[in-house]
């Protein structure tokens, strides 16, 4: 199986542990850029995308599933218009485009968020979402990155447990902030082998 019909199924099946409801208490903490062109690489429904809007961000995600891009729409019950496969909020900054994150292309972003993408691509591909999400930044962008670490020979992802040096391997300069057990947040798989702790991790920018 394919990463692209993996991820169609995990939007079918309704299998999306991942999601916050209420967004990532780690974003709201740590996030302080306002008036900035945001990306969300792999975004989901993501309601991170409602609070980014609301500090006054331009936000513009890019999501592989229909499934997902109409339930962040319905679920927040905001009004959209849709050109081809381009949806754009009519009441908040928010646009979304539907399809492969590879192929995408846009005019540079300032800022990226990702806390649901580097996690959800398996070793061999991170690499290449690193230097396609560069490609798409301009310089001194702002960047705020979450990630997950565990015994992944106990348990297989999604979220992939990245390690730090992994982290610091394709963003150098990103500094890590701070780190909390999640396992009460997580998926129920790993509550069901026997784990007590999932590591998530927030990164960010430094400034001098």
């Amino acid at each position: 199986m394919n990463t692209h019909t993996f991820w169609h199924l995990r939007w079918v099946e309704g299998r999306i542990g991942w999601h916050e409801a209420s967004g990532n208490a780690l974003l709201q903490k740590h996030w302080r850029s306002n008036g900035r062109r945001v990306l969300v690489p792999l975004c989901g429904k993501s309601a991170d995308m409602i609070w980014l809007a609301q500090q006054g961000n331009a936000v513009v995600g890019v999501e592989l599933s229909p499934i997902g891009v109409d339930a962040f729409f319905a679920e927040n019950e905001l009004n959209f218009e849709q050109r081809n496969d381009v949806y754009r909020a009519t009441d908040l900054d928010i646009t979304i485009h539907l399809g492969d994150y590879f192929g995408f292309d846009d005019e540079p972003f300032d800022a990226l968020y990702d806390r649901a993408a580097l996690v959800a691509l398996p070793a061999e591909f991170r690499a290449e979402y690193v230097r396609k999400t560069n490609a798409l930044l301009a310089p001194d962008s702002e960047l705020l990155v979450v990630t997950f670490e565990y015994d992944q020979s106990r348990v297989e992802g999604p979220p992939y447990s990245v390690p730090d040096d992994e982290v610091r391997s394709y963003w150098p300069a990103l500094e890590k902030l701070e780190s909390r057990n999640e396992i009460d947040n997580s998926a129920p798989k790993f509550r069901e082998a026997g784990f007590t702790e999932v590591t998530e991790t927030v990164w960010r920018s430094r400034r001098d």
